[in-house]
């Protein structure tokens, strides 16, 4: 009964990337003053533009990203994106963590098949998540993804 309870705590506490942030993320971006021209371009010809203050989706697996801003008779500025690895993409660890643990409970004393099927099943999921989450690039996120910036004048 106990590894049960576990097991329904862990997959509760679990999640998957792709289900809880999906596939695209949005980049806000605002200026001061507003009304700039802003774009982000990234590697594999992504490139999404706006007016701030923006909310611009990029795909989440998108690489080497740069967020321009500009407005006429001030200074541009730009801001690289650096792309990392999001929370949501590192809870799949827990569910696949059944897969050691459903064997530990198979061949212990005292050890039921129901529970030790249960953590396989868990560890399946888990690693289904980890699969889905990198084919989709949910397991990315990029920072910053709030961006302001003043604009100065031209000298």
């Amino acid at each position: 009964m106990r590894c049960v309870a576990l097991l329904l705590i862990e997959c509760l506490l679990s999640s998957c990337a792709t289900i809880r942030l999906g596939h695209d993320e949005v980049i806000a971006v605002d200026s001061n003053p507003s009304g700039a021209s802003t774009t982000i371009k990234c590697a594999g010809n992504v490139s999404v533009s706006g007016t701030t203050p923006a909310r611009l989706t990029i795909p989440r697996k998108a690489e080497e990203c740069r967020v321009s801003v500009e407005k006429s008779g001030l200074r541009p500025q730009n801001v690289p994106l650096e792309r990392g690895f999001n929370s949501a993409y590192w809870m799949n660890f827990l569910p696949a963590s059944g897969f050691p643990l459903a064997f530990i409970a198979a061949f212990s004393d005292g050890g039921s098949e129901a529970a030790a099927g249960a953590l396989f099943g868990a560890g399946i999921a888990g690693a289904a998540g980890l699969i889905i989450d990198r084919v989709t690039g949910a397991m990315y996120d990029h920072n910053p993804n709030v961006i302001k910036v003043t604009l100065q004048p031209q000298q």
